[in-house]
């Protein structure tokens, strides 16, 4: 009755970590699959000579963790359009929606043509029971997100959401997956084109890992993979495959 017991318990531990376990290879981790969350309302247009394009967001921005030289996904995208296109990126470690709402209304965010947003990861507290952080309530995640697009179309910039990139794991992809689906709703109800990296992962795929040992920040494949796939949503015609 006792190995019973004991193998009952082992049995339910295993049932509990198994999805927490992520796809770990010797070069970093590979993502796990998600379904698409992709919103265009209409064909992006292609940058102009002199665009200017802001991307706000988190760790996923700032290109934090890759641990070897690499390029953020923000400044791939500027090599990849060319052309005079400046892409400014601004990421902050650990930034939710409304934390990014109260930075960039507390200070002077330069004129864009176009602002990418990317918030949701540490919405969503991926981690889950591993670590202390809880996540938003998805409301609370929708209103902060509203309000950012609202400000800045009101200031003349075109507005595009970035679905938070998929992680290396079953359990971590689960947790995202409310946050992914409420910016696509968001994206839906404000008539403005969401791009998810998750498709860009796809594209990628037979390459190697585009996640750190981490499971969840990209590794410089991983920003490379995602500034190119960019590039080619903007201004396919102008950007080799």
């Amino acid at each position: 009755m006792i190995a019973l017991a004991v193998a009952a318990v082992l049995l339910g531990l295993a049932a509990l970590l198994w999805p927490e376990v992520p796809q770990w290879r010797i070069a970093g981790t590979v993502s796990a699959r998600t379904s698409s969350v992709t919103q265009l309302p209409g064909p992006l247009a292609c940058p102009s000579p002199g665009y200017r394009i802001t991307i706000l967001g988190d760790s996923h921005v700032a290109g934090s963790r890759m641990r070897a030289a690499g390029l953020p996904f923000g400044a791939v995208l500027e090599q990849e359009l060319a052309r005079g296109v400046k892409v400014t990126s601004y990421g902050i470690g650990g930034a939710t929606a409304a934390g990014g709402e109260r930075r960039w209304r507390a200070s002077n965010l330069p004129e864009a043509d176009l602002v990418v947003i990317a918030y949701g990861t540490n919405d969503a507290a991926p981690r889950g029971w591993l670590r202390r952080k809880k996540p938003v309530p998805i409301a609370a995640y929708k209103t902060a997100m509203t309000r950012q697009i609202r400000a800045l179309r009101a200031r003349g910039a075109q507005v595009i959401l970035m679905a938070p990139p998929p992680g290396g794991s079953m359990a971590i992809n689960h947790r995202l997956a409310p946050y992914r689906m409420a910016a696509r709703d968001i994206a839906r109800a404000e008539n403005i084109p969401m791009l998810d990296p998750a498709d860009a992962f796809a594209s990628c795929s037979g390459s190697e890992p585009l996640l750190t040992h981490d499971a969840l920040h990209m590794n410089p494949a991983g920003h490379q993979c995602l500034g190119r796939w960019l590039a080619r949503q903007l201004c396919p015609t102008a950007v080799a495959p």
